[in-house]
């Protein structure tokens, strides 16, 4: 079964994220700027980069980092074409 951006990505982030990485200019609840093909997807590239390290969330927000099934299931998102 396929990924899909809105039923499957961004429930994986919380508020926190969302409204700390709006801040930052990282849309991650907009399918349109995580699934951007300009420069080679660097958006939803460097997100995969930061979960699947555990540097995000980082460990001063009180969330726990991303379990290998999340991490995994973002990945599937990516490889799968991301789907909206």
């Amino acid at each position: 079964m396929a990924v899909s951006f809105a039923s499957d990505i961004v429930p994986m982030f919380t508020e926190m994220d969302v409204t700390h990485m709006g801040e930052q200019s990282v849309y991650l609840d907009k399918y349109e700027y995580m699934s951007d093909p300009t420069d080679n997807y660097a958006n939803a590239n460097a997100v995969y980069d930061q979960v699947s390290s555990g540097s995000m969330p980082p460990s001063w927000s009180g969330e726990d980092p991303w379990s290998p099934a999340k991490v995994q299931t973002f990945k599937d998102w990516m490889d799968g074409g991301y789907q909206p």
